[in-house]
């Protein structure tokens, strides 16, 4: 069977002149077509309204269809306020919104990111860094990034290379959107200029992967006949083998991302070090038989002033069970230490027994009520004190799940290791490596060893559940979005206990104390 190969036109940006965008797009897919989808990274709206509002009112038209990112300056935000929910701009021409993937019915996957980056948000001419973690856990149910559109340039694209005297300085944050997506292709709007493509891969340290080309294009119109249309042949990602997606061009480049990569994992190596050791003590392996100082002011040791108690759901051994802070959903509880331990590696054979007895009381409450499979995980990167992380995943099968897992970590170039049911990963971890663990329905687990080489996404567990491919609902990923009122969690608590009351395997212990 033949691959489908999609036929694909790219304009810069319009800046008004959508008449000029009309005829030349027209005259192109006459000539040379048809063309399936264009797309334009950058200002549609200008000076002139006119056409504009022509556009909207069906007096010009596209004969291809048409996607378009949205407003960068809040002037220009009451026009897209008036676009329908759906998104339709005119005939053959839509919004796509600020951010997201969009798939072909030939499997061609465009993700879009739209606005100028602000750390506080709250506009449409914006977006933040919960924007980016919805982008990431989208794009990483999917086979890969055909193509990339984004309003700003990245920051470092220019690193090996000569690039035109007006480009822009860029934004890291779209510099680390398109490292972690790895895109085929990377559309920008603005001077006109052609990168030559850059590899996503280190060589000999790992697998060889897809290049990515970085393509910036000019103004509808312009007067200075800078380019700003450009016509490609694209099959989809998904129709084509590794080894032909592996061959590189002559004049590949090394990925310009690389050294912010590297700088991040120095500064991220230096927090870790100063948080295992303070200045004026012995330097101690996190989570050793200490009675830690940092109990008294933890937010999960049980004795803390500062621990929440109405999340509390069960004590028993040395443990307790409660209700996630901002959960995925209201079934969503963590297996916490009562005392402060920062991870599994240190729990002793005592401590790892009352862990397994929640977790299998937790397995038998969503397979019997939930008709769920359960996923646990744990994160020892960046805490002090051990949270696993427990989620009811309904529908899909512990293959479904682990395929979900897989495509995120290769999306990431994670390095995961499998261990089967009933044999020991503890020993795999080396002394002071921060790990990421996944437990699922039968016991089988996915070990991810945390690197400076790879920076490691602190919210990733979350992430993949949250996924399209799982729970689909990708805002969620992000657990300050998924916050609610004292009295709602006290209702979830309650609601919570009653259901698992009969499958506590500490139930005289959670009886006893609450009298």
């Amino acid at each position: 069977m033949a691959k489908p190969v999609v036929k694909v036109l790219v304009a810069g940006s319009v800046e008004g002149n959508v008449k000029q965008l009309c005829t030349r797009i027209n005259n192109v897919n006459s000539k040379s077509g048809p063309f399936d989808l264009v797309l334009i990274p950058g200002r549609v709206i200008g000076d002139n309204l006119e056409s504009w509002l022509a556009l909207r009112d069906g007096t010009l038209r596209i004969d291809v269809p048409t996607y378009i990112l949205g407003p960068t300056e809040s002037t220009q935000v009451p026009y897209y306020s008036q676009i329908p929910p759906d998104g339709q701009v005119a005939d053959n021409v839509t919004y796509l919104g600020r951010r997201g993937v969009y798939t072909t019915t030939s499997g061609l996957s465009v993700a879009y990111l739209s606005g100028q980056y602000s750390e506080k948000g709250g506009s449409t001419h914006t977006y933040t860094a919960s924007d980016l973690s919805v982008l990431h856990a989208q794009a990483g149910i999917i086979h890969g990034v055909d193509i990339l559109i984004t309003s700003e340039w990245p920051e470092h694209i220019l690193k090996y290379v000569k690039g035109p005297q007006n480009a822009p300085s860029g934004v890291g944050e779209v510099s680390k959107l398109v490292n972690v997506l790895k895109p085929r292709y990377h559309f920008v709007a603005g001077p006109h200029y052609e990168r030559l493509p850059y590899r996503n891969h280190k060589i000999l340290h790992e697998r060889a992967q897809y290049c990515t080309r970085f393509i910036s294009l000019g103004c509808a119109g312009n007067k200075t006949k800078c380019k700003w249309l450009y016509a490609f042949n694209i099959t989809p990602l998904k129709h084509i083998s590794d080894e032909e997606l592996r061959k590189q061009p002559s004049e590949t480049t090394e990925n310009p991302y690389i050294e912010m990569e590297r700088e991040e994992g120095k500064v991220e190596d230096r927090n870790r070090q100063h948080f295992y050791s303070t200045p004026g003590e012995k330097r101690k392996m996190p989570g050793s038989d200490q009675p830690n100082k940092r109990g008294d002011s933890c937010w999960f040791c049980l004795k803390s002033p500062n621990v929440e108690k109405h999340l509390v759901i069960s004590v028993g051994g040395s443990m307790y069970l409660a209700l996630a802070k901002g959960a995925l959903s209201a079934d969503h509880v963590m297996i916490i230490p009562t005392n402060h331990i920062k991870c599994q590696q240190f729990l002793d054979d005592d401590q790892q027994a009352d862990v397994e007895k929640f977790k299998s009381s937790l397995r038998s409450l969503y397979r019997t009520l939930k008709k769920s499979t359960a996923v646990f995980f744990e994160r020892s990167l960046a805490t002090s004190h051990l949270q696993i992380q427990s989620v009811p995943i309904a529908r899909y099968s512990v293959a479904d799940i682990k395929d979900v897992f897989y495509r995120f970590s290769s999306k990431l170039s994670l390095e995961v290791q499998e261990v089967p049911a009933g044999e020991s990963w503890k020993d795999l971890v080396p002394p002071g490596c921060d790990y990421f663990l996944v437990e699922f329905e039968n016991q089988d687990k996915m070990l991810f060893l945390c690197s400076n080489s790879v920076r490691f996404p602190l919210q990733f567990g979350r992430e993949v559940l949250a996924s399209e491919g799982l729970l689909n609902m990708p805002r969620r990923a992000n657990w300050k979005h998924c916050q609610v009122s004292k009295e709602q969690e006290e209702h979830d608590v309650k609601e919570f206990r009653q259901q698992f009351q009969e499958f506590d395997p500490f139930k005289v212990d959670s009886d006893s104390d609450s009298d």
